[in-house]
């Protein structure tokens, strides 16, 4: 096992303070009429030689899926980390062991849309787009490194956005409630305008939403209800110009804020005083949907991007050039007061008597920064009639980061909350750069009209350097400044991926793959004040596929075999020293992840269908790992051994134009394991969470083709699905635990013109 140091974080390391971090086939079964852009080229998505899910705008809006947390019902493979919409872990192909580097790349249309480094926590802040007006969401598992870049090793999410229309006027509106079982009831509005002008040569389109998700968890220090609700604001604008055929010419801006009050999480009964023999009950809620806090355990989640992107067409070749700038501002609040240094031991109570005097509450405040800049060239050939027998891609990328994290905790008077209590318990500012520099090609030689091999290269440099600054005063005395700390590596992706289609509907295809997760500098400390760098990890990626469609195109099977090898494996552990244990990143041998993947549909009738999608994943450590209590065979964490939904969708015509449409979907998420934790004298490590299920429908009516109106309901049968578990760090030594959301009903009308 190598394990390299990296202190987590940034400023209460040394005390060994805990910080609580927050697609195969179409949905649709139409699958002719789905095109994708995965290779960065449109494909029909029944011939993409790899696993791929679009879930269409037509699919979002029925079910009424509006985020990652929707997406993930419908998307074999898939799973996540997520106390609320905010903070999210995205975990593909269950490649996750808790290390704060992305494995799983966001792009909006041609927009990087994720941090690439470890030093920006990039893991747990994947983009959270809302669905409105998206054209659909392609979901990539496997590495993409190839044309996507580091960061991708495990897959991709792209959302793909609808372009202005030049040809004509239309707009849309949606209007609505949603009320929250045991919470509040809270309105949402989203609309659309798009606008042609330039004599049919140009077009605007404006999205705009906002609205609230209903809290449904209370605070019985402050006497706050439904402190989790969460407030979401966006605005997407484009314009798109077509001077001549040849050029396009699209600029977007896009800004999106989410924001919570409180973390999702409830006191459980825990096993705080007995991590090793936890009582049976541990899951069990103390006192119904409630969380003692005297600070608020708060979130925001800022995006904003503006970007430019050209196309020209040569006739037997296409130049692209995409361009963008964006903003990523991040801030969390956090109570660390109920978490414990020891069993019956919590940091508030040591902070209070042995170094204040009096009852305090121990408060932090993170913020992230980050700048990202991006640009891409892109010479494409473009596929011609003749049966030209060679397609190729030749591109380079840039991307820089700039990062600044800041953390600051305080002691703040028990007796109110307002009043800091001197001296500060300590700080810590991290300025960071992340560059990255590549050269990419993808060439598809076509032997014959059924056969051909699309192979491809990519070259990446990555360099990096980050600053740690502490500041005063309990932990760090008066501080420090250490020198700047880089980082330098290269690394070449590949894959290759033959396809045999063996009839119009039928297509056999496989795929290897390598992808890599860039490494980096690590923070200094008094303890370690000139660390080594971690490294970076790589996967490769073997995977086979089949489609087809059966009985004139009513019957569809989309059915894909993988197998994962993943080397150098980055970790988030543990080293103790004499002040005590301190959070590093490293890397621990290596893991496994194989599993089944599958969609099938069934048009029984012209009006109904059926499908069903799901997914198995065998995903475990290969190699012990000391560094987070872990040992070979160990299951990865966050990852469901089986997962599947069941989709019924329904539409009637009926007389005077009006259309009666509806559906339900039944999904069912097994056991996960909660992370690994190498403390096992204050964390339960590797807890086994139950499986549940949960039951969503909806039904509408449209009038005339313009107006809609909607009822639909999510977890209808109000299931406690367990989300997350933390065995301490709450009241009384008590536990604290996420679950789903309660029983939601909802009301929408839309519009469209």
């Amino acid at each position: 096992m190598k394990l390299v140091i990296h202190p987590l974080r940034a400023a209460l390391l040394l005390a060994g303070l805990p910080v609580s971090l927050p697609a195969i086939g179409a949905a649709s079964n139409d699958v002719d009429e789905v095109i994708v852009t995965a290779t960065k080229r449109e494909e029909r998505l029944k011939d993409v030689a790899m696993s791929i899910t679009a879930v269409t705008q037509a699919d979002m809006e029925m079910r009424h899926d509006s985020g990652l947390l929707d997406l993930m019902e419908q998307v074999p493979g898939l799973s996540l980390q997520a106390g609320d919409p905010t903070t999210i872990r995205v975990i593909i192909r269950g490649q996750n062991v808790g290390s704060v580097g992305a494995t799983v790349a966001t792009t909006v249309d041609d927009v990087p849309f994720f941090m690439s480094s470890a030093q920006s926590d990039g893991a747990f802040f994947s983009a959270n787009i809302d669905s409105f007006d998206l054209a659909r969401v392609e979901v990539l598992r496997g590495p993409q490194g190839t044309l996507y870049g580091a960061s991708a090793e495990g897959g991709l999410i792209k959302y793909v956005t609808n372009k202005p229309d030049p040809t004509g006027f239309s707009g849309a509106v949606r209007a609505g409630m949603n009320s929250t079982s045991g919470g509040e009831s809270k309105p949402f509005g989203k609309g659309m305008l798009n606008v042609p002008f330039w004599d049919g040569k140009a077009a605007v389109r404006v999205v705009a939403f906002t609205g609230e998700t209903p809290g449904y968890i209370d605070d019985p220090v402050t006497g706050q209800k439904n402190i989790n609700g969460l407030k979401l604001d966006g605005l997407r604008a484009s314009v798109l110009a077509k001077p001549t055929e040849a050029l396009s010419i699209r600029a977007t801006y896009f800004n999106q804020t989410l924001k919570t009050g409180a973390a999702s999480t409830v006191e459980v009964v825990g096993a705080a005083l007995t991590p090793a023999t936890p009582p049976a009950n541990k899951f069990e809620r103390t006192d119904g949907m409630s969380r003692h806090s005297a600070y608020p355990n708060a979130t925001k989640v800022g995006l904003k991007v503006g970007a430019l992107t050209m196309e020209y067409d040569f006739g037997d070749m296409t130049l692209m050039s995409a361009t963008s700038y964006g903003v990523n501002d991040l801030t969390f609040s956090s109570d660390i007061s109920y978490a414990n240094l020891a069993p019956g031991l919590n940091y508030g109570d040591f902070f209070s008597s042995a170094v204040y005097g009096q009852p305090v509450v121990i408060a932090g405040q993170q913020t992230d920064y980050v700048h990202k800049f991006n640009q891409e060239l892109r010479l494409s050939s473009n596929r011609r009639a003749d049966g030209a027998k060679l397609d190729w891609q030749l591109g380079a990328f840039f991307t820089r980061e700039q990062n600044i994290l800041d953390q600051v905790y305080v002691a703040r008077s028990a007796a109110n909350t307002d009043t800091l209590v001197d001296p500060p318990v300590g700080s810590g500012v991290i300025p960071s750069s992340y560059k990255e520099k590549s050269f990419f090609a993808d060439v598809t030689y076509h032997f014959t009209e059924s056969f051909d091999v699309s192979v491809g290269a990519r070259s990446t440099k990555v360099d990096q350097w980050s600053q740690v600054q502490l500041g005063c005063c309990i932990i760090y005395g008066a501080g420090v400044t250490y020198p700047k700390k880089n980082s330098s590596e290269n690394k070449t992706t590949w894959s290759i991926a033959p396809r045999l289609k063996l009839g119009e509907d039928t297509l056999l295809y496989a795929r290897v793959a390598t992808g890599f997760r860039p490494g980096g500098p690590n923070f200094p400390t008094p303890p370690f004040p000139d660390p080594p760098n971690f490294l970076p990890d790589s996967t490769k990626n073997y995977e086979v596929g089949f489609r087809t469609q059966l009985a004139g195109g009513k019957v569809s099977i989309d059915v894909a075999a993988f197998k994962i090898d993943w080397k150098d494996v980055q970790i988030l552990g543990l080293v103790q020293t004499p002040n005590g244990p301190i959070g590093i990143n490293g890397n621990s041998g290596s893991a496994t992840s194989q599993g089944l993947e599958w969609n099938l549909g069934w048009r029984v009738t012209e009006n109904l269908r059926v499908g069903y999608v799901g997914g198995y994943t065998d995903a475990k450590l290969k190699d012990d790992a000391a560094g987070l209590g872990a040992f070979k065979g160990d299951e990865l964490p966050y990852v469901p051994k089986m997962a599947s939904t069941l989709n019924v969708d329904y539409t009637q015509v009926l007389s005077n134009g009006m259309k009666l449409y509806g559906g339900a979907s039944w999904s069912n998420t097994g056991t996960r394991y909660t992370g690994f934790s190498p403390s096992v004298d204050v964390v339960e490590p590797h807890v086994k969470l139950p499986s549940y299920s949960t039951i969503n429908a909806q039904i509408g009516v449209e009038i005339g083709g313009k107006y809609t109106v909607e009822v639909y309901g999510q977890n209808l049968t109000d299931e406690l699905g367990l989300l997350d578990y933390g065995n301490q760090g709450s009241f009384l030594q008590r536990g604290t635990a996420s679950f789903i959301s309660p029983r939601t009903v909802g009301v929408q009308f839309g519009a469209k013109f």
